[in-house]
This record gives structure tokens, C-alpha cells and sequence, in this order.
């Protein structure tokens, strides 16, 4: 039996809402952008909020709120989390609240620091790693930086004048960022250790100073590592790492510095920078590229700098290969490191090994073979301090530089003349497509030539017309090409 159900106007009206919301609901998921996650990170200076985003999102401008909080919405946008308000209690912020409005389908976002953090939002397009995100960046206050900053540089000075060498150690990674992994291995954690290793080395020498760039499980943007080295006046900057490689029989130490294509990247970037006076990495850290450089000088500078980078590559690697036998080197290399791109001192990057590779792993799980190799950067960059080398430009580079600039100017003429041709034929088009006149009251044959700058002959032969030829108006002339 089919049992057939009389709607009422009540029930019409509960079908139509039913339908209404899951059309509604099926819209939503096709249009909205939607939260799918809140991650944190800071390190002594500054912190992070990120909201990962299916979409690109439509933000509006931060409000400050009496209270002293700060506010955004973010426009058809959804967010069903298991938690709406976190509270943090930190020198960064104190409570973060993320909850959707109950009027129109949007989040608003309301956050609130302590006096005097500094506060930025940024709206970050999807890239190959990451997908669409808005992030919060908070920052200490300016004065306590310039604080910490100034008596950084009066330790500096201190150690300058008695003679003592900075060596600035960078274990990669940290934070949301672990690195590379296999075989118990995290990055992040292993040279996070070895990073402690290297600097008591150096701590028990009188003639260093070593400094870590970060000293715990937070992340520092790449360009910060180096200026942190920067602003010390660091007479080397080293930066440890694992490596990883899908076949697994790859195996061995590599110690890099800066490639000539890396740099060239780098000095047209800074050149861009200069021209158009960029605040560098938002930093209160001084740069200390000079505005009144020209490219030349800085591609001289690079040259000056690479050219001592290869010394410190060759010795640390040549110490580094005795320290454990069943650890082969890979030699010195060179790559476009970003952590590498300095104007100011010496850099290299050290891969330990590879993870990927079970010889390698259990080598570098062995806390006797972890000091030895801690041993190996401390010897390496050591003799590179101590010794008197002259200076130098890379040859190479100045080689690359001359290379890079007449492939620029090839490829800039070629543009030009792609540029030409195309506005000669889009001209040839325009002209094709102009070549016939509606004739207009008052026009003669003479004045038309004449505007179309066409001979009255050629005119006359194109229209099968005489000197004597009667045109009415409306009548459509073809009008031959000059």
C-alpha cells in the first residue's frame, strides 16, 4: 500500500525551509571559505597565529576595540571548531577568540596582547607547501628591542676589542617546521643538539663567541638568521642540517657555500630593494647593505665575501671528513641557500648526513659520534679564523655575473623586438580592418585622401573611379594600404 500524506501549509513551509537550508548549506560549501585549522608558534621576540583557509579570504581592516583588543571579520567564511576562545597567556597575547557571527555567514576574529606588542596581519596567497592563510604577527615592543639590541652591540664591541671572534650557529628549522625525517630521526631535534654540541666547543676557548640563532622548538624566518648574524658582526655564520634523498644509498657529510646563480638572484633582489627603499624583513635590525651601493659594487662585495666563504667550506669539511671513518664526505658544494645570501661575513651550510640512509642514521644517533662531528665544525671554522687569508674575489662569480648580464640584455632585445613585431602586425591589423570609409556629408574625394594620408590616385584606382566621379553619401570606398 502507498500511503499518500496531505501537506498542510505548515508543513509546506517546514519542507521549503528543509530545502532551502540544504540548498543553502550546498552553496555554502561550494562558495565560503572555511577555517580548517589555528596553529601558534613564538620565539623570545615575536609570535605567530595562523588560520589555514580552504579559499582566498575577503578581510576587512583591523578595528581596535575599546577594551584594547583588536577585531577582523573574515567575509563568507565558516569555522567549526571544538574550541572558539584561547586563552594564552603569554608575553605575546593574552586571549585569541575565533567564532562565527550570528547576523551574517562571516568569522570574526578578535585578539588582544599585552601593552605595547606590535601587531600585524597579512592575508598570504597558496603556495606549493602551504595553502591560503591569514597570519598574525606579534612582535615585542620596538623599545624593549632597541634594549636588547643595544646591549648586544656593547658586548659586541667588547669582544671586538679584545679580539675575539663571533661565530653565529644556525640549527635549521624548529617550530612548525621539523625538517626532514627517517630513521628516528627528526631534523629539527638532531640539529637543534648538535647546534649545543658546536657552541660549548667553542665556549670553551677564550678566543670565540658562539651564538645559536635560536635555542629552542620555534622557527625563525631565514632572512632573521642571517641578520641575527649580521647585526653581531659575526666573522662566520654556520648552519647545520640532515639530509634526505629517496635513494637510500645516498650517503655522507656535504658542506656548502654560496653558487654564483644564487648570488646573482640575491643581488638583483637587493638592487630592487635599494632602488625602492624596502624596509628590510620588517626587522628593528639594521641592514647592512649600504643604500649608496651600485650593482657593480655590491656583485664585488658578493664576490669579496664567496671568495672567503670557499675557505671556510674547505677547511670545516676537510675537518669534518677525519673526525668519524665510517662517514664518508661528499666535498665541498655550492647552492643558492638563502641563509647563505650575506654581504656581511663568511657562511656555510653543513648537511650532517642523510637520514634516509640506515648507516648514516645510526651514526648520527651515537652521542660520541654527535661530539666528534660538534669536534669537526668547531676545528674547521676555528683554523679558518686563526689563519691569515688574503683577501680575494670569486673569479667564478665575476665569471657568472658578465654571463647573467649579456643573457639579460639577449633576452631583453628579443622582448623588445617580440614587442615590435607584435605592435607592427597589430598596426598591419588595424590597418586592414580600417581599409574602407562610409562617405560623409561635405566629403571629396580629394579630402578623404588626404585625411587618410593616401595619394587621390591611388584612391581613385582602388574605387575603379575617375577625376570626375560623383560620391553620394553613406557610399563605402576602399581605402588602399599607404
Amino acid at each position: 500500500m502507498i500511503k499518500i500524506e496531505l501537506l498542510t501549509k505548515k508543513n509546506v513551509l517546514i519542507l521549503l525551509f528543509v530545502c532551502f537550508s540544504v540548498i543553502n548549506t550546498l552553496c555554502l560549501a561550494e562558495t565560503n571559505t572555511r577555517i580548517t585549522d589555528i596553529r601558534f608558534w613564538q620565539s623570545p621576540e615575536e609570535a605567530q597565529i595562523v588560520l589555514d583557509l580552504t579559499k582566498p579570504p575577503k578581510v576587512t581592516e583591523v578595528n581596535l576595540i575599546k577594551d584594547g583588543s583588536l577585531n577582523f571579520n573574515i567575509k563568507n567564511c565558516s569555522f567549526r571548531p571544538g574550541r572558539q576562545r584561547y586563552p594564552l597567556q603569554n608575553p605575546f597575547l593574552e586571549v585569541l577568540t575565533v567564532q562565527e557571527a550570528d547576523k551574517d555567514m562571516s568569522v570574526n576574529v578578535n585578539f588582544k596582547t599585552p601593552a605595547g606588542v606590535q601587531a600585524k596581519t597579512y592575508v598570504l596567497p597558496a603556495n606549493e607547501r602551504k595553502g591560503d592563510r591569514i597570519v598574525i604577527f606579534l612582535r615585542e615592543p620596538a623599545a624593549k628591542q632597541k634594549q636588547k639590541r643595544d646591549a648586544e652591540l656593547a658586548e659586541v664591541k667588547q669582544l671586538k676589542s679584545e679580539n675575539v671572534k663571533i661565530v653565529v650557529i644556525d640549527p635549521g628549522h624548529g617550530g612548525e617546521d621539523p625538517g626532514t625525517s627517517g630513521n628516528g630521526i627528526v631534523e629539527k631535534n638532531h640539529v637543534m643538539a648538535m647546534g649545543k654540541l658546536v657552541k660549548a666547543y667553542f665556549d670553551r676557548d677564550p678566543r670565540f663567541k658562539a651564538v645559536l640563532t635560536r635555542d629552542g622548538d620555534y622557527i625563525i624566518p631565514l632572512d632573521r638568521r642571517r641578520q641575527i648574524a649580521e647585526h653581531l658582526g659575526a666573522d662566520a655564520f654556520v648552519s647545520l642540517h640532515i639530509n634526505y634523498n629517496h635513494t637510500k644509498s645516498i650517503r655522507g657529510t656535504e658542506v656548502y657555500y654560496e653558487s654564483p646563480k644564487g648570488a646573482v638572484g640575491e643581488a638583483e633582489r637587493l638592487v630592487a630593494e635599494i632602488e625602492n627603499r624596502v624596509d628590510f624583513a620588517d626587522s628593528q635590525i639594521p641592514s647592512p647593505i649600504d643604500p649608496a651601493l651600485s650593482k657593480k659594487e655590491l656583485i664585488e662585495k658578493q664576490a669579496q665575501i664567496m671568495y672567503k666563504s670557499r675557505f671556510l667550506a674547505e677547511k670545516t669539511e676537510a675537518k669534518l671528513s677525519e673526525t668519524i671513518k665510517g662517514l664518508p664526505s661528499r666535498g665541498v658544494k655550492r647552492a643558492g641557500f638563502k641563509v647563505l645570501h650575506s654581504l656581511a661575513m663568511p657562511s656555510i651550510l653543513v648537511e650532517f648526513g642523510y637520514v634516509s640512509n640506515s648507516a648514516d642514521a645510526a651514526i648520527l644517533k651515537n652521542n660520541v659520534n654527535r661530539s666528534k662531528l660538534a669536534q669537526g665544525i668547531y676545528a674547521g671554522v676555528a683554523d679558518f679564523l686563526l689563519s691569515e687569508i688574503k683577501d680575494g674575489i670569486d673569479e667564478d662569480y665575476i665569471a657568472y655575473c658578465v654571463q647573467a648580464d649579456a643573457r639579460k640584455a639577449a633576452a631583453e632585445k628579443a622582448e623588445r623586438l617580440r614587442k615590435e613585431k607584435a605592435a607592427k602586425q597589430a598596426k598591419l591589423k588595424k590597418a586592414k580592418t580600417n581599409s574602407t570609409y562610409k562617405v560623409k556629408a561635405g566629403d571629396t574625394l580629394s579630402k578623404i585622401a588626404s585625411v587618410k594620408g593616401i595619394s587621390l590616385n591611388s584612391l581613385l584606382k582602388a574605387n575603379a573611379l575617375s577625376l570626375n566621379s560623383v560620391i553620394k553619401i553613406g557610399q563605402v570606398l576602399k581605402i588602399p594600404e599607404k
